[in-house]
């Protein structure tokens, strides 16, 4: 089951990497719009579905195939002392069912244990429901020869067993289904000799099957619609409304899985801490509207940058982000901060009002990690960094500014002089300018600074 769950995180930071959180949210919001009669998505939500669909339905699967396995292996117990079959009609139908069947069901039983998850069990399994019900089929039409009636409504009591606990999606079990209930009403009226009372056990078979089909899209309809309901609200929850990268609190909680992965592995990372250049003067001079499109436009640069597996980037607040790479080579972490900046800037989004350039910079204070440490604290990880950013402000902004990260007990990297100027961040619009002690302290003396070409 550990590793199910691992399976499932890994699809889950697939999606969430290879989708943006506002381009999902939109696809969500137009399905529900559009509604699913037919029981479809649109084709990039169907395959996320289908294999979540395949991820939770394993357990119920595997309790179906076992039952099923089970029931055949007690029929030898149950023909002749319920069903009144005879010996030698027993041996015929014992063949089929046990020599038959049951290795079937135990082979998709076994691939649903070692291989649940994967996009073909579902066609695997509905495959062996068409097995299953042309064995039940033959079965009824070999002790008919022998007199002995043998209820027909046990293919509808598998159909309604499979749609019950296999859910199979409706467009590939309801075809099958129709196809043999077909071939049941072929074979109960031209090729058993069916008596009077043959055919009100035709009946309840026929009921069995309705209800299989109204429970299969009923079932299917509010899973699906649960599906849409849970993953819009997961993404709303997890991310900043105005930008779709991670919100404050699911970013504190991705940087802390990807330092704890990190150091796991003992691969160094970078955590770069990323403000927009004079974003106050923007929105005086363009107002909190044009800010808000600057702000959605610089996130979806930062999001481009940061779209590997173990990246992680976040609205820390304001007009503040935050990114963090794995990397062993502490220059290729710089060289990504440092096109990252490149890019913003690359963007041309007007800036009358900036002292710095005519278009939206960025100043970067990267915090650098070679050799992580379970004992680290990912406040102090952020506070250096937060230091090196007003660094980067203070000599001159537009500029990634980089440097190690110091632990407590080593011992405290001079001061550097020349960073000691007065100009400040300008803070957040709508917000409080946080703790002036970070602030007030100054750049170490070993920062190294990346100048714009």
């Amino acid at each position: 089951m550990a590793e199910g769950g691992d399976n499932a995180l890994a699809d889950a930071r697939h999606l969430e990497q290879a989708q943006s959180a506002p381009a999902m949210i939109g696809m969500i919001r137009q399905q529900l719009d559009q509604g699913f009669v037919r029981l479809r998505f649109e084709p990039r939500l169907e395959a996320i579905f289908r294999r979540e669909n395949d991820a939770a339905s394993r357990v119920n699967r595997i309790a179906l195939l076992a039952l099923a396995a089970l029931v055949l292996l007690l029929s030898p117990f149950l023909d002749t002392a319920y069903f009144g079959v005879t010996e030698h009609a027993a041996w015929w139908s014992r063949l089929l069912l046990i020599g038959g069947l049951v290795p079937t069901v135990l082979a998709t039983l076994l691939w649903c244990l070692f291989y649940g998850r994967c996009c073909a069990t579902e066609a695997i399994l509905t495959i062996q429901f068409a097995i299953l019900s042309l064995g039940l089929l033959a079965n009824h039409a070999i002790l008919n020869r022998y007199n002995v009636d043998f209820p027909i409504e046990f293919v509808g009591i598998a159909l309604v067993a499979v749609v019950a606990l296999g859910r199979v999606r409706s467009w590939l079990i309801l075809p099958i289904g129709a196809v043999l209930a077909a071939l049941t009403l072929v074979t109960e009226i031209w090729i058993v000799d069916a008596k009077p009372g043959d055919y009100y056990h035709l009946a309840a078979a026929g009921v069995l099957a309705l209800f299989a089909i109204y429970l299969q899209c009923a079932s299917e309809y509010a899973r699906r619609r649960n599906w849409l309901d849970r993953h819009l609200l997961q993404r709303v929850a997890r991310h900043d409304g105005l930008t779709g990268l991670l919100n404050r609190h699911a970013l504190e909680s991705a940087l802390a899985s990807a330092q704890a992965h990190a150091v796991r592995e003992g691969c160094g990372y970078g955590l770069a801490m990323i403000d927009i250049d004079q974003f106050g003067a923007y929105n005086n001079r363009y107002g909190h509207p044009g800010g808000d499109l600057a702000l959605r436009q610089v996130a979806e640069v930062i999001e481009a940058h940061a779209r590997r597996p173990l990246d992680v980037c976040g609205r820390y607040g304001g007009e503040e982000f935050v990114a963090l790479w794995v990397e062993h080579d502490p220059a290729r972490i710089i060289a990504h901060a440092e096109t990252l900046r490149a890019a913003i800037q690359a963007q041309a989004i007007e800036h009358a009002a900036s002292r710095v350039a005519p278009v939206v910079t960025v100043s970067i204070g990267l915090c650098l990690v070679d050799t992580p440490a379970a004992h680290d604290s990912l406040k102090g990880v952020l506070t250096t960094a937060d230091q090196l950013l007003y660094a980067a402000k203070a000599s001159g902004r537009n500029r990634v500014v980089s440097g190690p990260f110091e632990r407590p007990d080593a011992a405290p990297p001079a001061p550097n002089a020349d960073s000691a100027c007065a100009h400040s961040r300008e803070p957040r619009p709508g917000s409080t300018t946080r703790s002036t002690s970070i602030r007030a302290r100054l750049a170490p003396a070993s920062f190294k600074r990346t100048r714009r070409p």
